[in-house]
């Protein structure tokens, strides 16, 4: 997950509108969207301004951003499609693959290179 989608998450968790978000966070609807779509970052003074609108912590954001978040943060639907699924799938694996080993961390990338060539 990265930061746009962390925000959407929350944003969506917390049953905010886009409009009223970017209102309180000094901004429009679009760079807001586009934000939340990835297709632009934000400044950290925005991201501030935004972390406030939504009453969080910028660091709740990139704790999220970065797998490191509650799973409370994941909003209600959130999961529901194919490509929610895989971010949270990632988010967990990437949870796990940061708490092994240097060694473990090799065998776990042998283990997926040989699940990956026994899918047809």
């Amino acid at each position: 997950m990265d930061i746009g989608q962390a925000i959407n998450a929350i944003r969506k968790r917390k049953r905010q509108k886009l409009d009223a978000v970017a209102y309180v966070a000094g901004t429009n609807t679009g760079y807001l969207s586009r934000i939340e779509n990835n297709n632009s970052k934000p400044s950290l003074a925005m991201l501030e301004q935004i972390a406030a609108a939504l009453d969080t912590p910028v660091s709740s954001i990139f704790a999220l951003a970065e797998g490191r978040g509650e799973t409370a943060e994941i909003p209600p639907g959130f999961g529901d499609s194919e490509a929610d699924t895989q971010a949270i799938d990632l988010v967990q694996l990437r949870q796990n693959f940061r708490a092994l080993t240097p060694a473990n961390r090799r065998i776990a990338v042998e283990l997926l290179k040989a699940l990956e060539r026994t899918q047809a």
